[in-house]
């Protein structure tokens, strides 16, 4: 992973002070990545029906490069500019709520 400077999780809980920032641990990173590498994206899907599912939490992923790339993990996948179909979300979906809730 040294390609990867670090990974910054944000979102909000939608409460009041519900805002909330914190970078990966170099572990949390490899583990990320891990399970980034098992999502299979299907299609891709309009910005107004992805946006509707109410996603509130998303990721940067920082490269020693000086680039940088937003992902939003939920029903519908999104990296970069683009959404997708998340086609195994069900299988998935539990092992990125773990990041949801780490601090």
């Amino acid at each position: 992973m040294s390609e990867i400077k670090k990974i910054e999780h944000i979102g909000t809980t939608g409460g009041i002070d519900g805002d909330y920032s914190y970078s990966f641990s170099d572990n949390q990173i490899v583990e990320f990545i891990d399970l980034l590498n098992q999502v299979e994206l299907g299609g891709k899907v309009d910005e107004n029906k992805a946006s509707s599912n109410g996603a509130v939490s998303y990721c940067i992923i920082y490269f020693v490069i000086d680039e940088t790339l937003t992902i939003i993990p939920g029903e519908y996948f999104k990296i970069g500019d683009t959404f997708y179909e998340f086609d195994n979300y069900d299988e998935l979906w539990d092992k990125f709520i773990v990041f949801n809730s780490t601090k």
